[in-house]
């Protein structure tokens, strides 16, 4: 029987410049860290796009979860536990994870790697002063206001609309727990 010793937990977290990876004992102890740099496009011509990839961010974080398991020397049936971070970002697929997406321009909508608007971004003014116009008493729950990094989702909603296909819309972290229980469900491996 495995002891408490032989317990080991996983921490990721995925930042606006890079995807870190701890893995720490049951007490506490971080036994190795990781750290891998994300891309982060700019639009010269618009202050307000910052758009990442998830193809890029699940890299990242498939390399420094490796990283970090190698450096420790735990074998990945010691590791007990994995708890997620990341940015309050947009992450914009298909049904089935592919990234769509969301650059201004003939691209938009159509299957590619710039499919997270990051949360730095403004592109979603238009949507929110729609939304702050209503004076619904839902707005009272988000001090009166909501703020332009609230509604790209509704701006998502309309921009990437295809005749092809459907999209699923959420957040980072809705991402990676797609992709660990559908689309790499190997994960370790």
């Amino acid at each position: 029987m495995a002891s408490l010793e032989d317990n080991y937990y996983l921490g990721i977290d995925v930042g606006t410049g890079s995807a870190r990876a701890a893995l720490v004992k049951a007490d506490g102890t971080v036994i190795a860290s990781a750290s891998q740099d994300t891309k982060t496009w700019r639009d010269s011509a618009d202050h307000h796009i910052f758009e990442q990839s998830t193809t890029d961010v699940w890299k990242s974080i498939c390399t420094t979860v490796r990283e970090v398991i190698a450096r420790s020397g735990v074998s990945p049936k010691h590791v007990k536990g994995i708890g997620f971070d990341a940015t309050c970002s947009l992450a914009v697929t298909t049904w089935e994870g592919e990234p769509i997406t969301v650059t201004r321009g003939s691209q938009l909508g159509d299957l590619g790697e710039r499919n997270i608007v990051l949360w730095a971004d403004h592109r979603a003014e238009r949507e929110a002063d729609l939304i702050n116009a209503t004076g619904s008493s839902v707005l009272d729950y988000v001090g009166g206001t909501i703020s332009v990094r609230s509604p790209p989702s509704l701006w998502a909603r309309h921009a990437t609309r295809k005749p092809r296909a459907p999209t699923r819309r959420g957040s980072h972290t809705s991402f990676i727990f797609f992709s660990l229980r559908w689309k790499y469900p190997k994960f370790f491996g």
